[in-house]
Parts: C-alpha cells; structure tokens; sequence
C-alpha cells in the first residue's frame, strides 16, 4: 500500500506539472519589414489552428501512455459479525470478537485487450501527427494566398499612387499653358477630373491593402494589421521550375498519410471492441481473522480464501460497442478514399490553373504592358506638341493606368497559383529534389 500510495503521489505531482509556454506572438515592429519566409516562420509558432493541432497530438501521446495502463489492483477491508448484545470482547482491536477481512482483487484482462489497446492508441497518435502535418501544410498555403493578396494590393497602391503623381504634375503645367493660352478651360477641366477619380481609386486601394494587411495578420495569428510594415515583394520567375504530379508523391501527401493512419487506427479500435466480446477475469485473494472470546466461542482464528469472477453476458456481450466500431472503421475507409480522390482533382484543376495564369502572365509581360506603354508615351509626347487634344491623353492614360492594375493582378494570379499548387502537393523537399522538374517558361509546349 505505501508503495502505490507513493507511486500516486508521483503521478499526480507530475500531472499538475505546467506545460512549457509557448513564445510571444507578437507583429514585427513598426516600420519594419517583413518577408514571405518571416511570415511563415511566424505563422509556425502562432498559427492558431496549428497551435491547437500540436495540441491534439500532444494529448494523443498521452492517450498512448493511458492505454499502456493496466488496471490497478483493489484492497478492500472490512469488519462484520459485529453483536452489540454478546459485545465484541475485551483486549487489544486484534483480539475483539469481530470477523475482519482483508481483500486484494485483481483484473485480468483477456483476448489481449491490453496489447490491442495500446495498439490502437499508438496508431491515433501516429494519425494526430500526420494531421498536425496536413494543417501546417494547409496553413501555411493560407499564409502563401494572404501574402500575395497583400503583395498585390501594395503594389496596385505603388501604380495608383504613381498615377495620381502624374497627374498633379500634368495638372500644374496645364495651369501655366491656360494661362499662356495654348488649352482651353474645358481640357483643364476634364484632367482635374480625371485627377479626381484617380484619387477615388487610390483611396479605395489603400482600402483595399490595409484589409489585406489584416487577413494576413489573422493567417500568421499575429495581433494587428501590419498596417505600418512593407511588405518585400517575392514574385516567383516565369520559369520556375515545379513538380509534375507523381503518385508516389501522391501518396505521402500528409492528409492521405493522415487518413491512411486514421484508418489503421479505427481498424484496431475495431479489433479492441471485437476482443471486448470475451469477458475479462477478476481473481481475489482473502484473508479473514475471527477470534474466539468468553462471550463469543464460535470464532476460527484465521482463515484464507481465494476468488474468480466473471461477468455473465446475460443481457448483452458488448455487440453495440462492436458494430460502432465497425461502422467507423468503414467510415475511415471512405474517409481515405475520398481525401485520395479529391487530393488528385485538386493537383490536376490547379496544374491548369497555374499553366493558363503562367500563359497570361507572359503575355501581359512581353506584348500587352510593353504596347500599353508605348502607346501612352506617344499619346504624351503628341500632347505636349499640341498634335492630339486632351480625350486621346486620357484614353492613354486610363489604358496604360488599367494595363499596368492588370499585370500585377496577373503577376498575383501567378504567384498563388504555383503557391497553390506547391501546397496541393504537400510533398516533403527531398521528395521534390527527387522528382524531374518541369520548367514553367515559353519553351514549354
């Protein structure tokens, strides 16, 4: 008994231990700043659905540590035979005339229910840890989407921002050419507002950014909007190399390796209910002491017995437990064949994406932006000589201006379609390093 006292004692000290705190969440410093690996270093430790996914594999770790449990044995103690009429007899408690008994039982778990326990709890844990790997993956493709958002509304604001900066200027020396006589008010007019509604855009983009700013704090799980960081630009080259999709690769995706593990662990929770059909032995062993006295001469001294006892599977034999058991192992069955399908549809829909944003990107990059440009440069040069009015100037600008929105979208576009399917892979590096790369430039067919 001091021994299992003391071994209690050890175990509940240790299980009111605290655990380790985790580092400070906090936003880079004002002015600072940040880039796409800093954020999703960041997001690593303060992502809140990662947070609580190590949680989840840490409390199947010691689910593992409870099922390796057996059942502790049971003391009993007891005093009966106790008559106030005869009295209970003089002399030390030893010698009263009461029959006390000492009882130790013990459960005997059978069909190996104790090896198929631990089994099943090692397997959930085993898929705790593959989950925990699939939400990190799947967070930090979140973080990726955030980032780029963010990057594109920073610089759609760059481009706007440049615009209206023109246009003040243009606004300046059309003021000194009305004065001079070489425009009429009716051109002044219609580049201020023109000037105006660049300005409304520019206001609604910077709307725009600090929105995205804060999504991609929540996505890190940072407090704050960012508002006061810059964000460094990563775009991703034209020719970025990127895996192909390969099943073998395919199939260590951690939500497939999650669901793979998820379903060897309800196949042993199955085994476990199907073992709980034989009914589990409890041996006892007694001692029992039953003095005699002047007022009790019918005592025996000591004496010893030894007991079994085994439940009667009279109005059920566990079948209820069993057949749950069952339905969810075939409901992990399903679970991992869908996880597989859909993992599959998902790598093919965003190769297409990512080779039509590829395609629209070059595009805007080699003809349309270049032409864009182009034709605004002449359209200035031709109205500071007077050889075009002030509607050719604007059509220019808005063209060039709308252009230029464009290809960043499409640089954006880009740059989450290959963030997207990178994470749709979910492959491990050395998984990659091992694949043939395929480069995403024009050469390509």
């Amino acid at each position: 008994m001091a021994v299992l006292l003391a071994v209690a004692a050890v175990a509940g000290h240790a299980a009111s231990q605290p655990m380790p705190p985790d580092g400070p969440c906090v936003p880079p410093p004002a002015k600072a700043t940040l880039t796409l690996a800093q954020a999703r270093l960041d997001a690593q430790r303060c992502n809140r659905d990662i947070i609580a996914a190590r949680r989840g594999e840490e409390a199947s770790q010691a689910d593992v540590q409870i099922a390796s449990q057996r059942p502790n044995p049971v003391l009993s103690l007891g005093v009966t035979n106790i008559n106030p009429h005869a009295g209970v007899g003089s002399g030390s408690l030893r010698s009263k005339t009461v029959d006390s008994t000492l009882r130790i039982d013990q459960v005997i778990e059978t069909a190996n229910k104790g090896n198929l326990r631990v089994d099943a709890a090692r397997k959930a844990s085993a898929a705790a840890g593959e989950t925990t790997q699939a939400i990190v993956a799947q967070q930090l493709g979140a973080v990726d989407q955030a980032w780029y958002e963010a990057v594109v509304s920073q610089t759609r604001l760059e481009v706007l921002t440049e615009t209206v900066g023109l246009y003040s200027r243009t606004q300046q020396a059309n003021e000194t050419r009305l004065k001079a006589g070489d425009i009429s008010r009716a051109d002044v007019t219609k580049l201020q507002l023109e000037t105006l509604r660049a300005q409304s855009d520019l206001r609604n983009a910077q709307a725009d950014h600090a929105s995205d700013k804060a999504a991609l704090a929540a996505a890190i799980g940072v407090p704050g909007t960012l508002i006061d960081n810059r964000l460094v630009p990563d775009w991703p080259a034209l020719d970025t190399p990127v895996p192909p999709v390969d099943p073998d690769v395919l199939q260590r995706r951690p939500d497939v390796t999650a669901a793979e593990a998820r379903l060897a662990a309800a196949a042993a929770s199955r085994d476990l209910a199907r073992a709980g059909r034989v009914p589990d032995v409890t041996v006892g062993a007694q001692a029992e002491h039953y003095p005699q006295s002047p007022t009790n001469t019918y005592g025996d001294g000591n004496s010893y017995g030894v007991f079994i006892s085994i439940p009667l599977f009279v109005r059920h034999s566990n079948g209820g437990e069993a057949r749950r058991a069952e339905v969810d192992y075939y409901a992990a069955l399903d679970d991992r064949n869908r996880i597989l399908l859909e993992a599959q549809n998902d790598i093919e829909r965003l190769r297409s994406q990512l080779e039509a944003a590829r395609a629209t990107l070059q595009q805007m990059q080699t003809a349309v932006l270049p032409a864009a440009e182009s034709v605004a440069n002449s359209a200035e040069f031709a109205y500071t000589k007077g050889a075009t009015g002030v509607l050719d100037l604007l059509d220019a600008r808005r063209a060039l201006r709308q252009t230029r929105v464009d290809a960043v979208e499409a640089q954006g576009n880009y740059a989450k379609a290959l963030a997207a399917y990178r994470t749709a892979l979910q492959a491990t590096q050395s998984d990659i390093n091992t694949l043939p790369q395929v480069r995403t430039d024009a050469s390509r067919p």
